[in-house]
């Protein structure tokens, strides 16, 4: 009797303990959704799947000085399933018709695919005005008594790539190299370095400087905003001749400028941002540098001379290659 007393108390407590079915529908709405299910009666039932196509996202400069009114743009359009309602929510980006847009600068696009006056919205095209970045994008549907979201974080991007020529008359934007002692990997046809393919050679003599001197290219960026920012390169040097006693000399740096009003007349030298004074790095290695939150300034790369020999020469001669150099968005 007692054991049939004991598993009848266990079983009371047991059903006390389970949680009470609420369906979702009667549970309080989460403030930060983006979509609700309608509960439209005559609606959609089941379950409903956000999907979405859209043009190139990615989009890459090549033009250091980037003009003030560059737009681009990106159409987007639903190939979401089983859906009554639809939402876009455009993170830097706007369009014209059916929208709201934030402070912030995010834009939200709404519609029902049974309203006339907005079904046609299941396709956007969306303007983005700032030139430099990366934005996420969401799309979201519901039906009667589901929802589904895709969001995508980064999805639409901005970034410079160089592309490593030198200056000339038919490269006004290219990299100035007054001793001529870089050369690009594709406008010096009488000079080739395979060690360095696709990338600058900073080479171990400079044709306009003497042994002893720093060789120097520089390129001015421009209307690159006010947002952080991250310099991206590619690099390695290439030894003729490897020391017996390696040195603590610095190699090759990068130097920064900043261009601002009143500037523009004087000759500022530039500070120095990065440098290498090893001996071993002979394959390529990658450099992320965070740049000033400045629009306007100017980039130099220095390959420095190796010490000289009785005779005046350097005595362990090395070429410096960079490739894959880019301008990319930082983070706060």
């Amino acid at each position: 009797m007692r054991v049939l007393i004991a598993f009848i108390g266990f079983l009371i407590v047991a059903s006390s303990c389970t949680p009470e079915f609420v369906p979702q529908s009667l549970l309080e709405e989460d403030p930060n959704a983006i979509i609700s299910p309608t509960q439209d009666p005559n609606g959609r039932t089941g379950e409903v799947e956000a999907s979405f196509l859209s043009s190139e996202h990615s989009f890459t400069i090549t033009n250091s000085i980037m003009p003030n009114d560059t737009v681009f743009r990106v159409s987007y359009v639903t190939t979401s399933k089983n859906f009554d309602i639809f939402k876009w929510v455009f993170e830097g980006g706007t369009t014209s018709v059916g929208s709201t847009t934030t402070v912030s600068g995010t834009t939200t696009v709404e519609g029902n695919i049974n309203d006339p006056q907005t079904n046609a919205q299941i396709a956007v095209l969306v303007e983005y005005d700032s030139i430099f970045g990366r934005y996420d994008m969401k799309h979201a549907v519901a039906n009667a008594d589901n929802i589904d979201i895709v969001s995508v974080k980064d999805y639409v991007t901005f970034e410079y790539q160089d592309d490593l020529q030198m200056r000339n008359d038919s490269i006004p934007w290219g990299w100035q190299n007054s001793q001529e002692g870089w050369f690009g990997p594709s406008t010096n046809s009488t000079v080739t370095f395979e060690p360095c393919e696709n990338a600058m050679v900073g080479y171990y003599i400079a044709n306009g400087a003497g042994e002893d001197e720093i060789s120097r290219i520089s390129k001015d960026f421009a209307n690159f905003g006010t947002t952080p920012k991250n310099l991206v390169f590619e690099y390695k040097m290439e030894f003729l001749v490897l020391p017996n006693n390696p040195d603590n000399d610095v190699k090759v740096s990068l130097g920064y400028t900043p261009i601002v009003s009143g500037s523009g007349s004087i000759t500022i030298e530039p500070g120095e941002l990065w440098s290498d004074s090893s001996y071993d790095v002979t394959e390529f290695r990658q450099v992320i540098i965070p740049l000033p939150i400045i629009p306007d300034f100017r980039l130099s790369f220095d390959k420095h001379p190796s010490v000289l020999n009785s005779s005046g020469q350097q005595r362990y001669p090395f070429s410096v290659c960079i490739r894959n150099l880019k301008i990319v968005p930082g983070t706060l």
